[in-house]
């Protein structure tokens, strides 16, 4: 089923004049370590602009830029991770280490309701021996990640992507987001198909912003197919909103995704034709 605008209008999330940011919900991004703070801060500050009422980023803070980034909060990795959080991501640009393995253990050990695992995380879950995960979870992984997850090449995911996509399902119980060339969200009982982009997101950290959009969704209280297809309509809106602009697709920056958000978002509320 392929997800529409007139879907994405009736999911976006309103904010009500006496609502304060509380009703944006609270959101927990697991990402980024030293040299690789930039998908961490791509991943916060797209939440952020989804709307989550608050952000926090949980980061080595040793080295992070804390005053540059007053849009979100810090902790550090080492703080145990509240029950208070309404939705987590957890991988980008954490490093493929026994920390990173800790932290998904103890979010899998604490039955969090809302998780997208991203990135690192799903390079860490791979080399896991685990059944299954919660159903309401998500896995955002491109082809090369599902590969890993499934112990095939990333070439026969690209032959039938619907087919691996049902694998990884099945494998592990929860929703699964397969990145790429129309982009595949299912679960047991629903499988949708986003095909608002274009190839400027083929680009590393735009799959860090979807990451934080999602998250970011999540914590307004959308489930996790709503909130998974919004974010992919919306991501894939802004890089056609890009062309539209007259800017090459190869020239797409993610970080111009997070600039590009509120003028999508501001479309698809208020006009009724195609925000793109």
């Amino acid at each position: 089923m392929k997800f529409s605008l007139e879907s994405a209008k009736r999911l976006l999330p309103v904010r009500k004049k006496k609502e304060n940011k509380t009703h944006g919900g609270r959101t927990l991004i697991i990402a980024g370590q030293k040299g690789f703070f930039g998908a961490a801060i791509l991943a916060a500050t797209a939440s952020a602009r989804v709307g989550s009422g608050y952000t926090t980023l949980m980061t080595t803070l040793d080295h992070f830029p804390t005053h540059k980034h007053p849009d979100f909060l810090t902790i550090p990795l080492s703080q145990t991770i509240s029950a208070n959080f309404d939705a987590i991501a957890i991988g980008p640009g954490l490093g493929i280490n026994s920390k990173t393995e800790k932290l998904l253990r103890s979010l899998i050990r604490q039955n969090f309701e809302n998780v997208v695992i991203d990135a690192d995380a799903i390079t860490i879950l791979s080399q896991f021996k685990i059944v299954s995960l919660p159903k309401s979870w998500i896995l955002t992984p491109h082809a090369g990640e599902l590969a890993r997850l499934l112990g095939v090449s990333s070439k026969l995911i690209e032959k039938n992507r619907m087919k691996y996509a049902l694998m990884a399902q099945k494998k592990f119980g929860c929703h699964i987001l397969l990145k790429g060339h129309k982009t595949i969200i299912l679960n047991s009982d629903v499988c949708i198909e986003i095909t608002s982009g274009n190839s400027g997101l083929a680009k590393s950290g735009t799959g860090d912003v979807l990451t934080g959009m999602i998250a970011g969704f999540l914590s307004q209280n959308l489930n996790t197919i709503q909130a998974a297809s919004l974010a992919s309509y919306i991501h894939g809106s802004c890089s056609k909103k890009w062309v539209k602009q007259k800017r090459d697709s190869l020239s797409l920056l993610a970080s111009d995704l997070l600039n590009l958000i509120p003028e999508v978002i501001f479309d698809l509320r208020n006009k009724k034709s195609q925000p793109v």
